[in-house]
């Protein structure tokens, strides 16, 4: 019986573990590092763009965003493919968006530090 009982852990244990992420789907990492840059396009916007009333913001944001993507080597349907992925795997996204927020944490901390003024010598 107590091994029926461990046989039975194991087998919902392995059931319930996590998939690989399809080749299809950006990796957590490259998908954390997209999101990354896409959040700071859109801080970029909301705090500097925003004002300037000639510039029209959605495509101003959309030219950023398409850049993002480049440099990522990535589309925006596969992004958008991705994201569409992590947000039917709670278990998956949950663990993407907390190292992100950690990255953030830790950035702004390192901004926040006072710079050595340099001085002439």
């Amino acid at each position: 019986m107590r091994n029926l009982v461990i046989v039975s852990l194991l087998i919902i244990s392995i059931g319930c573990a996590s998939s690989p992420v399809p080749k299809n789907i950006l990796p957590p990492e490259r998908m954390q590092k997209v999101v990354y840059d896409l959040i700071r396009i859109d801080e970029f916007v909301n705090n500097f763009v925003i004002k300037d009333s000639t510039v029209d913001i959605k495509k101003k944001r959309s030219i950023l965003y398409e850049q993002v993507f480049k440099v990522n080597q990535t589309s925006r349907k596969e992004f958008y493919q991705s994201y569409k992925y992590y947000q039917q795997h709670p278990d998956v996204q949950k663990g993407l968006y907390d190292s992100l927020y950690e990255k953030m944490n830790r950035q702004k901390i390192e901004e926040a530090k006072p710079k050595p003024e340099k001085t002439a010598k």
